[in-house]
């Protein structure tokens, strides 16, 4: 099976064997963990990230012949990193609205479906999974780095047309937040845990706390945040996600994550090209 040994096969073959199952997992973790309440549903979606950690593992064991060093749990404290970086972004994006009189943050109540902690965990960890430990390593292995940012960026955007109150410039912002920069975060730490961290943080500080809709998905949390004014600075119905001051501000973390990946000499070549595989 030499065949296996080209990076395009190894990426067809990662996807048919552990993307698509984990995505079809994922789906159907998420219908049960919207039937819980905040700890069960942290404590199942915990367990559900576990296990397809697990599943991440073997395959780069026993399929690629590989060590997953990107997820090694000696790396973990990344994820609080991570964590921080993805609340302190929200943070900034809702301190800016308030101070533009867009934003109005009062108090709100208990978690409602959309704000679960178990529920940004289960996207954090099933979604990054995916899109960067299959999808974008392995797009690195065939075009390279720069390519492969791109046309990750650009699946992941596309991957969420169909969201409630999506428009052509959500689905943009969704490509540069989630997409470009979860990407550059990870091409330059070379760690699933930070990314797992920083997706997380930011959706669970979205709705979880401030009550503001994910991605199109209506939130409730410990706070309410009433946002008023034009949609390209407020996010409009799709939520904040979508507004023009988390794009911009995304962007310039994605071009300091890459900065330094280039930096440390962390970008990979094409596999036509002198380089070593990820």
């Amino acid at each position: 099976m030499h065949w296996l040994r080209h990076p395009a096969a190894r990426l067809v073959v990662e996807i048919a064997i552990l993307a698509i199952p984990l995505n079809l997992a994922y789906r159907f973790a998420m219908q049960i963990v919207y039937r819980l309440d905040a700890l069960w549903g942290t404590l199942f979606a915990l367990i559900a990230a576990v296990v397809a950690c697990n599943a991440y593992n073997l395959c780069a064991r026993f399929f690629a012949k590989r060590s997953a060093d990107e997820l090694a749990p000696r790396r973990a404290r990344g994820a609080l990193y991570g964590a921080g970086l993805g609340a302190l972004l929200i943070g900034l994006v809702v301190a800016a609205l308030a101070l533009t009189g867009t934003a109005k943050v009062g108090e709100g109540g208990a978690f409602a479906l959309a704000g679960l902690p178990g529920v940004a965990i289960l996207a954090a960890a099933f979604e990054e999974l995916v899109a960067r430990g299959v999808v974008l390593r392995n797009l690195e292995n065939v075009f390279g780095s720069a390519v492969a940012l791109v046309l990750s960026a650009a699946l992941f955007a596309v991957l969420h047309i169909g969201n409630p109150n999506w428009t052509p410039l959500s689905i943009a912002a969704i490509g540069v937040e989630g997409g470009l920069m979860l990407g550059a975060v990870y091409v330059a730490t070379r760690s699933l845990w930070w990314v797992f961290g920083v997706h997380a943080a930011w959706n669970f500080t979205q709705t979880g706390l401030f009550g503001i809709a994910d991605s199109g998905h209506p939130g409730r949390g410990l706070l309410h945040t009433e946002l008023s004014g034009p949609a390209w600075l407020t996010g409009g119905a799709f939520g904040i996600e979508a507004s023009a001051l988390s794009v911009a501000l995304c962007a310039i973390v994605a071009a300091g994550f890459l900065i330094h990946a280039w930096r440390r000499g962390r970008f990979v070549a094409p596999f036509w090209k002198p380089s070593h595989s990820i």
